[in-house]
């Protein structure tokens, strides 16, 4: 009998334990279980009834892998909050000119104008605390990891690779950029025997001015003020940690004040190195490079660049054809120069200013966790075929469309991209590695195929 009683004890400790580690894991799995079950019921409803059930099988799991993934990024995306300065600046605008609207109409419209103004008030001191916030999480790690020098040198290492990346991104764009003014130059060059001596001279001297105005956007430039950049930020994680403790010092929860006040202070204590200490170097930056990328193309609106101007030096000898393949081609240089620019003067000044107060650890950091934790959704494999099998079809496609979408924010990529291409990636790589699975184990086909039989 006491045997019996113990054996029973033990059963209902381990029933205990097994349902404690459900609960503990469930915040985790049931938000992916959930989306699973949702892609689940929409493959069966779209996927045709006459493909083979090993078919639907691997498509099911290729998109169920996909969609954990996108899951999982979205968790990484939410402890570690970042967005861009051009939506906050949109939600400023946006909240003058509804406060304008109200001011000039007095009537229902001109209410809901008022209440738009200060909803867009308010969603942007949340985005500026949640912003600055997630900076002092970054430096707040980096300086624990700085104590370590077990932690500070990975910890170095992983910024630096994300730092090289980013850089790398940027002087990608200004090649394809190049690549486009040596085809356009080319293009224009296939007409010089149209043109009268005077107009080869003026071309002449044009081109000259264009190779001078190129050099701002040569690799030796920017790297030199990609390197200004740096400097530019040297003192900023000391500041940040200056903010941080002015921040806990000056403010007391037991205050009882409003939520309205309690959110004003805290954007008031740590607007200073998104807007004030950093901004104002940015916009230069920024002004700077649209002046120079402008004299090349033009503004995009009335005032014109070289190589416009070397159009309408050609233009009256072209035919019709030929007048818009090379109008074509001043538009595709244009685009590739301004987005080459933007990269360095805005995208990569802002990933600088992350990775300066140690933003890329704690997004690896992060991927890793729920990557872990999201394992927990695979299941537990019992056979060397089932971990094989699974690993090839779950496990590594996870693995890989997680790491893509980690690799594009260094790439420059927005969140929404890199999310929605780590997504893809590992639908597709799902999608190999099921074919591979039939191939490695044809049994599992069989039987797959005599059990729904």
């Amino acid at each position: 009998m006491t045997y019996i009683n113990n054996t029973n004890n033990y059963n209902m400790r381990f029933a205990a334990q097994n349902s404690l580690a459900k609960d503990s894991t469930a915040f985790i799995t049931k938000p992916i279980d959930q989306v699973e079950n949702l892609v689940t019921k929409t493959v069966d409803t779209f996927v045709p009834e006459s493909k083979d059930e090993e078919t639907k099988k691997s498509h099911k799991t290729a998109i169920r892998v996909g969609s954990t993934v996108l899951v999982l990024s979205a968790f990484v995306a939410l402890f570690n909050p970042k967005f861009s300065s051009a939506m906050m600046k949109r939600l400023k605008e946006t909240s003058t000119k509804a406060g304008d609207n109200a001011k000039l109409d007095k009537s229902l419209k001109g209410k809901l104008n008022k209440l738009k103004q200060k909803g867009t008030e308010y969603i942007n001191n949340v985005i500026q605390i949640m912003n600055n916030a997630n900076s002092a999480k970054d430096t707040g790690f980096k300086y624990l990891c700085d104590k370590f020098s077990f932690l500070k040198k990975p910890h170095q290492a992983i910024t630096k690779g994300f730092d090289k990346i980013s850089k790398r991104t940027v002087f990608s764009k200004y090649s394809n950029a190049e690549s486009k003014m040596n085809e356009l130059e080319n293009l224009i060059n296939l007409h010089r025997d149209k043109l009268s001596s005077e107009e080869i001279r003026l071309l002449d001297r044009k081109l000259e001015e264009i190779r001078n105005l190129r050099m701002y956007f040569g690799s030796e430039e920017v790297g030199k003020r990609l390197a200004n950049q740096e400097n530019l930020m040297t003192n900023l994680e000391k500041d940040v940690i200056s903010k941080i403790k002015s921040y806990t010092k000056g403010f007391d929860f037991r205050e009882g004040k409003g939520a309205a006040n309690k959110l004003e202070h805290a954007k008031g204590s740590f607007t200073f190195w998104a807007e004030e200490a950093l901004m104002s170097s940015r916009n230069a930056l920024e002004a700077e490079g649209k002046t120079a990328t402008a004299k090349l193309i033009g503004d995009g609106k009335t005032a014109k660049g070289a190589y416009n101007e070397l159009f309408d030096i050609i233009a009256p000898h072209l035919k019709e054809e030929e007048k818009s393949v090379l109008e074509k081609q001043i538009l595709k240089t244009g685009k590739k120069l301004r987005g080459a620019n933007n990269s360095e003067c805005v995208e990569y000044f802002d990933k600088k200013r992350d990775l300066v107060l140690g933003s890329a650890p704690t997004d690896v950091v992060s991927a890793l966790f729920f990557l872990g934790a999201g394992g927990v959704a695979v299941g537990t494999a019992h056979s060397k075929e089932d971990r094989i099998s699974r690993t090839i079809t779950g496990v590594f496609p996870v693995v890989a469309g997680l790491g893509v979408s980690t690799a594009l924010t260094a790439m420059l990529f927005s969140g929404g991209k890199g999310m929605a291409i780590g997504s893809a990636a590992s639908t597709l790589l799902s999608l190999i590695g099921s074919t591979v699975n039939r191939f490695i184990f044809p049994k599992n086909k069989e039987e797959g195929l005599n059990s729904a039989a």
